[in-house]
């Protein structure tokens, strides 16, 4: 027989739940302290030092007139600054600049909680030019070694690029691949890396492993990032992200500085969205970058695909409505993630095969670390393959209305490739 239930226990079994309930609302930051402390806590594998370390170019303004340099050091290092020539390394005529200071936190790791981050912005340089600059503290006498960059071209010139998808994980084969990119393709201008730059994003042990594995590489050629879903970690902001990397702060109106943004190089606009946030709060400005550009090639870059790879995933807002806007001003390419197989469509528009590229838009997915999905067949899919990290170069050569793109695996063999000609 079932035991019966009395409304005298019914009533028990209620003020038991609304008991537990405000004992929770009393103690839940004790609980939640308890629960992050024995599941979260970590160590680090590479610690802050007096000495420069995670040296990141990055653009926050027009990249033919200015250079963005990011660094990390110890708490102990309390100033930094830049110097920097024109040329290459040596004393003579060098120009200095001071770097903003920040701390960079994360409370769970044991043996270097806190760090701090330098950023300078090098301004008035002249177009087409290298430089050579090292980063450090005068006082201490404790530098970089010495590097070079080169400021975009004043007029439209030959360039290439590198973009690649997901790192996440794996990073320790992802920077084998990013150095075989390097040599077989030392020309690029910069690397685009389309989210998900570690697994998550709230963990700096993580972001520290990105950067050990990638020395030697965004010291010399800026970084393009663009936020992926595990660059947020399931928080509301990016902060480590936001922390770690200057970006521009043209984006949207009312919309989260850095999410969102644009530059132009060479004779190419390049838009980079933030599909975690709101497809359509972007669309209105994306719309505005795209209309009044001038350059012969546009692309765009974003995490979550339009035209996905892997089974049971369906963006259709970033479909419908960024893609609309893509057919509308003509985005050459767009450049994706998220999806952890390659996959790049034929021209599409109006979620159609388009008759040419001269009508439609290539959508690419790509994943370079070595988390891999199931891919399921597409009819949008011109080259489609799984369980492969690749790189990706776009060439714009001596004729500006042709471009050549190309996917490389870890071995250097070329695994697709596609031109376009306007």
């Amino acid at each position: 027989m079932k035991p019966r239930i009395t409304r005298r226990r019914a009533l028990i079994a209620f003020f038991g739940i609304v008991a537990l309930y405000f004992a929770f609302r009393e103690f839940k930051g004790d609980v939640i302290d308890w629960y992050a402390h024995s599941h979260f806590v970590r160590t680090a594998a590479y610690v802050a030092s007096d000495s420069p370390d995670q040296i990141c170019l990055t653009w926050s303004d027009d990249p033919r007139t200015t250079q963005t340099i990011q660094w990390r050091t110890a708490t102990s290092v309390m100033e930094g600054s830049v110097e920097y020539r024109e040329g290459g390394p040596g004393e003579d005529n060098l120009l200095k600049a001071k770097a903003d200071r920040k701390v960079v936190e994360d409370v769970l790791l044991q043996n270097d909680p806190l760090n701090h981050r330098f950023t300078a912005v090098l301004r008035d340089l002249k177009p087409d030019t290298t430089y050579a600059y090292r980063v450090g503290n005068a006082a201490q006498n404790t530098w970089s070694e010495w590097a070079e960059f080169k400021t975009a071209p004043e007029a439209p010139r030959p360039f290439s690029f590198t973009y690649l998808g997901d790192p996440q994980k794996g990073l320790d084969s992802w920077g084998r691949l990013m150095q075989a990119a390097q040599e077989q393709y030392s020309s690029t201008a910069f690397y685009l890396i389309a989210g998900d730059l570690i697994n998550d994003g709230g963990w700096r042990n993580e972001w520290d492993h990105f950067f050990r594995v990638s020395r030697g590489i965004f010291d010399r050629r800026p970084l393009v990032p663009v936020l992926g879903n595990h660059d947020y970690s399931y928080d509301e902001v990016p902060q480590l992200y936001l922390d770690l990397f200057s970006l521009p702060l043209n984006g949207p109106a009312d919309f989260p500085p850095e999410r969102a943004y644009s530059f132009t190089y060479s004779n190419a606009l390049f838009v980079v969205l933030d599909s975690n946030l709101p497809v359509e709060d972007q669309a209105p400005w994306l719309e505005e970058q795209l209309s009044e550009s001038t350059a012969t090639w546009k692309f765009a870059a974003y995490h979550h695909p339009a035209f996905p790879s892997a089974p049971h995933r369906r963006n259709v807002d970033v479909r419908d409505i960024w893609g609309a806007i893509f057919d509308k001003y003509h985005v050459d390419m767009a450049l994706q993630g998220h999806d952890h197989a390659y996959l790049r469509t034929y021209p599409m528009r109006g979620g159609e095969r388009a008759a040419s590229a001269k009508e439609g838009t290539y959508y690419v997915v790509s994943v370079s670390g070595t988390k891999f999905y199931d891919q399921e067949p597409h009819d949008y899919a011109e080259v489609a393959f799984p369980d492969v990290m690749t790189y990706q170069t776009i060439d714009i050569g001596m004729n500006p209305d042709t471009l050549t793109y190309r996917a490389y695996d870890m071995e250097g063999k070329l695994r697709d490739e596609v031109v376009i000609t306007k």
